[in-house]
């Protein structure tokens, strides 16, 4: 049963608009090429995010294992500044798994925005992970 707007033009154009909402929007053959890379990119982002996450874990763990009350100043300070790159860098990779790309769905624009930032958080935290690394091979 569709219920009719009695007001002429506005009334029936917002209804159209509530009734027919995902075929207004719907995108031309290639937009949706573009749309369907893209989506597949993020994700493949997300599945990096996800494994830079379980390193993390297991780097964290690995230095809070190594570090004992019988090392010397200097190995203890590698490892906690090892600890603080780590640590930072699970906040970028925690922001790239943020779901995002519902706030605006099948915009072009916005998915490219999001696999340019998620690319640059998921480097940022690659760089933290690297420095972290090397100040736990000084500690070593």
């Amino acid at each position: 049963m569709e219920r009719r707007i009695e007001k002429p033009c506005r009334g029936r154009y917002l209804w159209s608009l509530l009734y027919n909402r995902g075929v207004l929007n719907k995108p031309d053959a290639e937009t949706q090429g573009k749309l369907t890379f893209i989506v597949g990119r993020l994700q493949e982002l997300n599945n990096t995010a996800s494994q830079i996450l379980v390193f993390l874990s297991f780097a964290i763990v690995a230095g809070v294992t190594y570090m004992s009350p019988s090392m010397d100043v200097s190995r203890r300070t590698a490892v906690h500044w090892a600890l603080r790159w780590w640590i930072g860098a699970i906040f970028p990779t925690v922001i790239g798994i943020i779901p995002l790309k519902e706030v605006r769905d099948r915009d072009l624009f916005w998915y490219r925005f999001l696999v340019r930032m998620r690319l640059v958080l998921m480097w940022s935290a690659i760089i933290c992970i690297f420095i972290g690394a090397i100040e736990f091979f000084k500690a070593v």
